[in-house]
Parts: structure tokens; C-alpha cells; sequence
């Protein structure tokens, strides 16, 4: 059977219209803070995203489903989704002018350790894994829940390797600082 959302109106509108609005919110993200068009992780950022999207609606309702009845999965997903977002949008706005899409130190950057950067070094990338989460929730089934975000996980993993090596090196010993008292993406974990 296919997930609630292919086939139950409410569930449906819900679903498409949040991830319209996730989806549209990125694109404007990605036309506004493009500063490097040379930027290689941005690429895969990109083919991560992508990719995992594919899988996402490749395998939707997949056997086997999630617990719980159908609107379950739906709900929790949305739910994902939102908190996922809100997370992200928090995280660019905590960073103003020096939130981009590609990769860049300006020379009067600083080390934002405010909002969600108390806790977390790259919570917008936080806030889209979670926002993957939530679609493969929606979609009910443990494989678009487990595999939706691996592919955007891997160019993630790339992303901040790079992003790491160009904040240390542009923002010196104040982002070491910042580096060891903060995680990556999970608080208190990693």
C-alpha cells in the first residue's frame, strides 16, 4: 500500500504544501547567498539533497511500514519537518550576513557562538537532516526513514571537513576555541 499521503487528501495537502514550503525556502537560500559558484561542496551539498529526495519518493511506503496507524507516520513527519526548518531558519538568521551557501571567511568575520551555535558548530545542517528525517517519516517506511538522509549525510560530512578547515584557518585560534566546546551536529554526542 502507499503512504497515507498518496491517497488521503488531508494527509496529502499537508505533506506537499510543508515540503513546497521547505523546498521554496531553499531554492530562495540558494539564489541569495551564493557567493562562490566554484565552491565543490556546494555540488555535492546539492547531489546529497537531491539523492536523498530520489530515495525518499522511490521507495515511499515501502514494506515494512512504520508502526502505528497511518496518520502516525504523517504526523511525526510533519512534525520532523517543522522543527527541522525552524532549526535551519533560526541558524541562518543567528547568522546574518555571514550565513552563504558556498564556503567563505570575509575579513571581518567573527566566531557566532549564539542561538543554536551555543550548542552546535553546524546547526542548519542539523535542521535539514532532521527535515529529511521527517519526509522519509512521512512517507512510511523504515527504508525512506533510515535512507532519505544518508545521501545529503555523506555531502554533509564532506561539507564540514571542508567548512572546517577554511573557518580554522580564517578565523584562527577563536574558532579552535569555539571548536572545542562545541559539537557538530548533535548536541552532547558529536
Amino acid at each position: 500500500m502507499r503512504p497515507l499521503v498518496y491517497h488521503e487528501p488531508w494527509a496529502g495537502i499537508a505533506f506537499f504544501a510543508t515540503f513546497a514550503v521547505w523546498a521554496i525556502g531553499e531554492l530562495v537560500l540558494q539564489v541569495r547567498t551564493s557567493t562562490d559558484e566554484s565552491d565543490r561542496s556546494r555540488i555535492w551539498m546539492i547531489a546529497g539533497s537531491v539523492a536523498g529526495l530520489v530515495v525518499a519518493f522511490a521507495a515511499a511506503g515501502a514494506d515494512p511500514h512504520l508502526p502505528g496507524p497511518g496518520w502516525l507516520p504523517v504526523a511525526v513527519g510533519l512534525a520532523l519537518m517543522v522543527a527541522g526548518m525552524a532549526l535551519r531558519a533560526w541558524s541562518v538568521r543567528t547568522l546574518g550576513r555571514f550565513f552563504t551557501v558556498t564556503v567563505d571567511v570575509t575579513d571581518d568575520q567573527r566566531v557566532v557562538d549564539s542561538g543554536p551555535y551555543a550548542l552546535l558548530r553546524h546547526p542548519s545542517y542539523t535542521g535539514m537532516l532532521i527535515v529529511y528525517l521527517g519526509i522519509g517519516a512521512a512517507l512510511d517506511s523504515w527504508i525512506t526513514l533510515i535512507a532519505t538522509p544518508v545521501p545529503l549525510l555523506l555531502a554533509i560530512l564532506e561539507r564540514i571537513g571542508h567548512e572546517e578547515r577554511m573557518l580554522h584557518q580564517g578565523l584562527g585560534p577563536a574558532y579552535a576555541a569555539y571548536a572545542r566546546r562545541t559539537k557538530r551536529l548533535v548536541p552532547l554526542l558529536w
